[in-house]
């Protein structure tokens, strides 16, 4: 006959292992998360360091057709005024805030719409 304190035991050997595997479940989506976040940061310093090396090329390419260097940056900085007013007036466009959010989520917890 089964004694009743190995059930007990048995039970609570069966809690602590499915304790330990939903454990290691979170730990593995969150260091999956980070890893992506991680990617994701990385891919927006490059972005930036070649924005930033493309926009003085261009400066300078500019400045080199219009005989003027300061005129090469002035044409380049009013480009992203240019691009700031057209990204504020459409800040709060639903389509574009839908489109983004769907793509970080999607990237980032790979959930599907």
């Amino acid at each position: 006959m089964l004694n009743v304190s190995e059930i007990v035991q048995t039970i609570k050997q069966l809690i602590e292992v499915r304790v330990d595997i939903v454990k290691n479940e979170i730990k593995d989506q969150f260091s999956d998360i980070f890893s992506r976040i991680f990617i994701l940061v990385l891919m927006g310093l490059s972005s930036l360091m070649i924005l930033l090396f493309a926009s003085i090329s261009l400066a300078f390419y500019l400045g080199e057709i219009l005989y003027s260097p300061y005129q090469g940056f002035l044409y380049v900085s009013l480009l992203y005024l240019l691009l700031f007013v057209i990204l504020y007036l459409v800040r709060e466009s639903k389509g574009i805030l839908d489109t983004f959010k769907h793509v970080f989520r999607t990237f980032i917890f790979r959930i599907k719409k």
